[in-house]
């Protein structure tokens, strides 16, 4: 009997868990991607941000390790930003009173810029 009551209190335990496991917090940004005509070029970029978290919680964003905005109780939220990048940039929500990370998003700088050499297929000491 004793096994039975704390096999049902951990079946319960798991059960009550698993619809917190299945709504993942949501955390989209667009564009996700900016082109460059040179490689380290800047890129001015108007940013759509958006989330949608499983419960409601205080978040602050931040762009790389600077602090951008804070907001409290928030369940969902959007947040337009200019950015100005030079490399691929991370985005993060994370929550103040944990300092836990609770989503990421990134914007990747592309170059239109096409590379003249090329890297050799074999060493240059190999006799084939």
């Amino acid at each position: 009997m004793k096994y039975f009551v704390s096999n049902v209190c951990i079946s319960l335990a798991v059960f009550w868990s698993i619809p917190s496991l299945a709504r993942a917090p949501h955390f989209d940004i667009s564009p996700k991607v900016c082109v460059v005509m040179e490689q380290h070029d800047f890129c001015d970029l108007e940013l759509q941000l958006s989330w949608q978290l499983a419960m409601p919680q205080d978040v602050c964003l931040y762009e790389n390790n600077q602090q951008l905005g804070c907001w409290q109780q928030s369940s969902q939220g959007q947040h337009q930003y200019k950015a100005r990048v030079q490399v691929e940039t991370i985005y993060s929500l994370i929550n103040p009173l944990t300092g836990k990370q609770v989503a990421t998003a990134k914007v990747a700088v592309q170059s239109t810029d096409a590379k003249t050499t090329r890297r050799r297929l074999r060493s240059p000491w190999s006799f084939f």
